[in-house]
């Protein structure tokens, strides 16, 4: 390589010079040397591609003028002359040295400046500190002091001032790049020997033979050798910053270098304080530098306060923009709502949550990657879908929001949130897969009325509360309305009391008859759980047990049920009437491994037979764990009881699961039944439920009879079972007794059903 042989004559030239006689051989030695030190930045210059190339410029500038210092002294010296302190070829020194500085400080990579004005600014005011240093301690002797001296000597102070700054230079390249490359060693080996010989130099700088020195001459042109290596070894891979993932262990060194630096002032005032010297000879020298120092250090600290500036907009910004989408994130919401609310005048503001469905299906599938790009074309969709001076942002997850101010009446806020639906709903392709999402809305405004002032945080959170409320009654759209947060409030307040209900047996099992169409009697009786609570009276389940299921009580609460409903199972059989008995499970109690055996032990306290003992579940509890649902509904099958499906027709309606659940019953949900009568569709639904359930060898059953039109209905389309108000609404135990055989009197067999119904 190139580099490697130009090191290997450089440092035969070295040796050469210093073995060399005085005079002619010398001198020629030494100028070859220059020469081709500036030819290989030359060399460099015409060849360099990248954005380094002025630096190479600088460098062959810089050792040029040295060169031109370098013939004026020798001309001098050959004519038998003496070189005096000052000179004209201090001119050409003095000019390579700034620009060898400036051609280092502005070293450049394929990422812009290695150094910033932060490390640049640092090295200046430790150069500064150490020209002061050696002004104090090296060159300047009493008489030195006076300003006539001075100007004199003031050439040595500002070539080792510069050296300092190459020198720190160095350091602050090696913190940044923790680089230990051919070209840095040769660069700090170069600089090294520059500064060893500019010291020993100024060191006795009154000395007649100065420039005479064998041993200094030798060390400077060793320095060219050195940055000729640098000009001539091209790195396979440019050096970068590293990753500073410690930014206190790498800021230390530097914060003591610039510690060192700003202490030799007061150094510097103290040891000539000691020495006796008057200030009025050398205070001028200490304000001098001391405000060079103040005016860098200031400086510097106003870069860092930029910085803080500058990281602050950026982290303000991230703050207030969603890092997938874009959009804007919760906070700003928050502000830009509270801006509309102060200034919406007469206008209506709307705050929509879009909430999209099947969302973690996509993440499951495809990674979150794709899931990310997913979320990022939904919001340009929404924003699409809106005015320009709408906001739309992201809540988190697969929720967004999309807040708007309009006057009265000229808006359909529901038309708004179906453009929405339609947005998200619209065809769009994941990896050539055709992906189907749908969104569900809740929608606040201040349309309607509450007693409190909103803020957008309270928009934010009556929209929310409207969504929960879609999305509980499987409705798509919500509207928020006040008695949602009563509601809701409610539900909060009974969940912190229902540890206590437990304890203290306010929780009561009631049970409802169940028909068999095909004997007219009740064969079974469902357990539904009522809390009668000291206050509010008696409270239905669906205030305190979704909570209840969230928080973890619901495991104590099923075994509460269970264990009351075999025991009047139990109670009932003992005189004679042998009904079965019903009891729902949740999502938690089918994942709870110790399902099966709270069971096997229930049984056996109570004497029950397992065929007695029926679990319902529904569609979307089944379908939530699919593996593990069907394992413990198989576990409990194992035992001999039974398995019914409830609300049939409201979750997956798949029959993809009735082959996989070990299911026996069918429950229709109430909410087609009861409208059978009045709904064509509904009609057709419960149709072809029982037909469903006859062609798969499973007992159908209806929920919500409310009249005895839509019993008859029910026998005429072979239903098997009926449940609902007409027969009997849910009763304490105490009453099963005689409303069982009341039913039982009271309602014909299908044969009886059907032989009136001939003679009518």
């Amino acid at each position: 390589m190139l580099w490697t042989r130009f090191l290997g004559l450089g440092v035969l030239a070295v040796v050469a010079y210093a073995i060399a006689p005085r005079g002619i051989p010398q001198g020629a030695i030494y100028a070859i040397v220059l020469l081709a030190t500036v030819a290989a930045f030359g060399y460099r210059y015409f060849r360099e591609p990248g954005p380094d190339k002025r630096t190479w410029k600088h460098m062959a500038v810089g050792v040029g003028s040295w060169g031109i210092g370098d013939a004026l002294i020798a001309t001098v010296q050959a004519g038998g002359g003496q070189v005096s302190t000052f000179s004209s070829s201090d001119i050409f020194y003095l000019l390579g040295y700034l620009v060898i500085a400036v051609g280092f400080a502005r070293a450049a990579d394929e990422n812009g400046l290695v150094f910033g004005i932060e490390e640049l600014l640092e090295c200046l005011v430790v150069a500064v500190g150490f020209g002061l240093a050696t002004w104090v301690f090296v060159i300047s002797d009493d008489a030195a002091w006076s300003f006539s001296s001075a100007i004199e000597l003031w050439p040595a102070t500002v070539y080792l001032t510069i050296d300092a700054f190459l020198l720190t230079l160095v350091g602050s390249l090696y913190l940044l790049t923790r680089s230990t490359t051919v070209p840095f060693l040769a660069a700090a080996a170069g600089v090294v020997f520059l500064v060893s010989a500019d010291f020993a130099s100024y060191a006795a700088v009154n000395a007649s033979e100065l420039y005479r020195s064998t041993l200094l001459n030798t060390l400077w042109l060793a320095a060219y050798v050195c940055f000729g290596v640098i000009a001539l070894h091209v790195p396979e891979q440019a050096v970068s910053r590293i990753d500073r993932s410690s930014p206190f262990r790498f800021g230390r060194a530097r914060f003591l270098g610039l510690t060192l630096a700003v202490a030799v002032t007061p150094l510097a005032m103290a040891v000539q304080l000691a020495r006796g010297i008057p200030v009025q000879q050398w205070g001028w020298v200490i304000v001098v530098s001391s405000a060079l120092v103040i005016a860098l250090v200031g400086c510097r600290m106003a870069c860092f306060l930029n910085t803080l500036r500058l990281q602050t907009a950026v982290l303000e910004d991230v703050a207030r923009t969603d890092a997938v989408t874009g959009l804007a994130s919760r906070r700003l919401l928050r502000e830009r709502l509270d801006t509309m609310l102060a200034t919406r005048g007469d206008s209506d503001v709307f705050t929509l949550v879009v909430d999209i469905d099947r969302f973690a299906q996509i993440n499951e599938t495809f990674g979150y990657s794709v899931g990310d790009s997913v979320l990022r074309e939904i919001g340009h969709r929404l924003v699409a879908s809106v005015r320009s001076d709408d906001l739309v942002g992201r809540l988190g997850g697969d929720q967004f929001v999309v807040a708007m101010r309009r006057r009265p009446a000229r808006i359909d806020v529901s038309d708004t949130a179906e453009r929405l639906q339609f947005a998200v709903s619209r065809t769009m392709f994941v990896h050539d897969i055709n992906v189907a999402l749908d969104a569900a809305v809740g929608i606040a405004s201040t349309e309607v009325p509450t007693a409190s002032q909103v803020d957008g945080e309270a928009m934010l959170q009556r929209a929310h509360v409207a969504l929960t409320a879609a999305k509980a009654g499987h409705t798509r759209v919500g509207r928020y309305e006040p008695d949602m947060d009563r509601d809701r409030h409610d539900q909060m307040r009974l969940l912190g009391e229902l540890d206590t209900a437990i304890r203290d047996h306010q929780l009561r099992v009631f049970f409802q008859p169940c028909l068999d169409l095909e004997s007219g009697s009740v064969d079974r009786v469902e357990a539904l759980l009522r809390w009668q609570h000291p206050r509010e009276g008696l409270i239905g389940p669906s205030m305190f047990l979704p909570d209840a299921e969230r928080t973890g009580m619901l495991p104590a609460i099923t075994a509460l049920v269970l264990d009351e409903a075999l025991a009047q199972c139990s109670a009932l059989r003992r005189r004679g009437v042998n009904l079965s008995v019903s009891v729902n499970l949740s999502v938690r109690n089918l994942l709870d491994e110790t399902l099966t055996e709270q069971v096997v032990a229930a049984l056996a306290k109570y004497s029950v037979p397992a065929h007695a003992l029926e679990f319902e579940v529904t569609e979307t509890t089944a379908m939530t764990d699919p593996v593990r649902s069907v394992n413990a509904l198989t576990s409990l099958r194992g035992l001999g009881v039974t398995i019914a499906i409830d609300d049939y027709g409201t979750g997956y309606s798949s029959l993809a699961y009735l082959q996989t659940l070990p299911v026996q019953t069918l429950k229709i949900d109430r909410s087609f039944v009861s409208k059978m009568n009045t709904d064509e569709t509904d009609a057709s639904i419960v149709r072809s439920t029982i037909d469903l359930a006859r062609s798969l060898g499973v007992r159908v059953m209806a929920e919500g009879v409310e009249d005895a039109g839509t019993l008859d209905a029910l026998r005429e389309l072979g239903c098997d079972g009926a449940q609902g108000y007409f027969l009997g609404k849910p009763m304490s135990a105490e009453f099963l007794v005689d409303a069982v055989a009341k039913l039982d009197s009271e309602m014909p067999t299908k044969l009886e059903w059907e032989l009136a119904r001939e003679r009518i």
